[in-house]
């Protein structure tokens, strides 16, 4: 499987993504890039939400799970 990290600046412009195959590979980039860029959010495959942390930009919108 498949895990997409993308990380935003406070303004809720994408940073940098990252891919990884790996879930717990993908957890531990998603919080260091989300300690670079402020916020950062993992989905699956299929856009599925996998997790986040930081503060989410207000111009993302809130998160429909």
């Amino acid at each position: 499987m498949y895990f997409t990290t993308t990380a935003y600046n406070t303004l809720g412009e994408v940073q940098e993504t990252e891919t990884l195959t790996d879930s717990w590979a993908s957890t531990e980039m998603c919080l260091d890039m989300s300690m670079l860029y402020g916020y950062a959010e993992t989905t699956d495959l299929w856009g599925r939400h996998y997790g986040e942390y930081g503060d989410r930009p207000a111009a993302l919108g809130q998160r429909v799970y």
